[in-house]
């Protein structure tokens, strides 16, 4: 049957309203000429909720949303219009989930404005106060040992400021510029008299006097003991480098760094095997010789033990 027929028996049979609700949708569907089971298969619902649709059983179907929206569908599906189907089936009333003042568009409401903004009542929370506590501890532990560590440059001052080198004690000194030389010249048989006994009377004499200065005063008197042994090829090539404060002369690869009295770093170089240096222009010279055993040392054209100055194979000494 046509929609038009459709039309007129749902027209013809809206006057009488003692006939069951929804009546009219199964008038349509009959004027249509469709199964209800085709019905259903068309809008894919179950046979028996249709049934009940039609028959005004709404308790069998999940609510009265559900069976409007069926009526409009199979309406929908039958070409008719749905506002007189609609009408013979109640509204109902719109269920509401949970509590109505507990509802998500429930506006928010602060507890109280004047409670969170109270510092005092802020921060006597528990956690506030742990938080606070952590965070005092942890800048303890990472400023404290720097603390510790400025105040202790007074304690370890002296320990950083022993030097073996420049402790030491002149070695020679030039004669003063009044004495007879004459008298010199004396002093030089006396004190070859007096080389045999000097071994002696060394270590009496030097006994209180510091450690680095008995040490030099020892060296150079074995070396003025040793001197009459030396061959008269080296006597004459001392008496040659009697001018020259200070020459060292390298014996195999070693290191050198000379400052002068000034405080100026005259040299300070590798040396190989062969080479010399010599100074006298600014003294007194810190001297510092590094593979001491490679270098041989001269002082005003005397032989000088740099070795008894030397510490881990570096000697430090002063020359004025």
């Amino acid at each position: 049957m046509s929609e038009w027929s459709a039309q007129e028996a749902i027209a013809r049979d809206g006057t009488n309203s003692d006939e069951p609700r929804p009546v009219l949708l199964r008038q349509a569907r009959e004027a249509a000429g469709l199964h209800i089971a085709a019905l259903a298969a068309a809008l894919k619902v179950p046979v028996k909720k249709l049934e009940a649709l039609e028959a005004g059983r709404y308790s069998e179907l999940p609510d009265m949303v559900f069976a409007r929206g069926l009526a409009s569908s199979a309406c929908r599906h039958l070409k008719v219009d749905p506002a007189p189907i609609l009408e013979q089936i109640p509204a109902g009333v719109t269920r509401q989930l949970g509590d109505s003042g507990m509802a998500i568009n429930t506006p928010f409401k602060a507890a109280s404005g004047g409670a969170s903004a109270n510092p005092v009542g802020w921060l006597s929370r528990p956690a506030v106060l742990v938080a606070i506590a952590l965070m005092l501890g942890a800048l303890v532990l990472v400023f404290f040992p720097y603390m510790a560590t400025v105040s202790e440059p007074e304690a370890s001052a002296p320990a950083g400021d022993v030097v073996p080198g420049p402790s030491v004690a002149p070695i020679f000194s030039e004669p003063a510029a009044g004495a007879n030389p004459d008298a010199t010249s004396q002093a030089q048989p006396a004190a070859a008299d007096a080389a045999g006994a000097g071994g002696a009377m060394a270590p009496a004499l030097l006994a209180g006097l510091p450690t680095a200065t008995a040490t030099v005063a020892t060296s150079a008197t074995a070396s003025a003991v040793a001197a009459p042994a030396i061959p008269s090829a080296t006597g004459a090539t001392e008496a040659a480098d009697a001018s020259t404060l200070l020459m060292i002369r390298a014996t195999g690869d070693s290191w050198v760094e000379v400052t002068n009295g000034a405080g100026v770093v005259v040299i300070q170089r590798m040396l190989k095997s062969g080479e010399v240096l010599d100074f006298s222009a600014a003294p007194p010279y810190a001297v510092v010789i590094g593979r001491v055993d490679n270098a041989d040392v001269l002082v005003r054209g005397r032989a000088f033990d740099a070795t008894s100055f030397a510490r881990n194979g570096v000697a430090r000494f002063e020359v004025k």
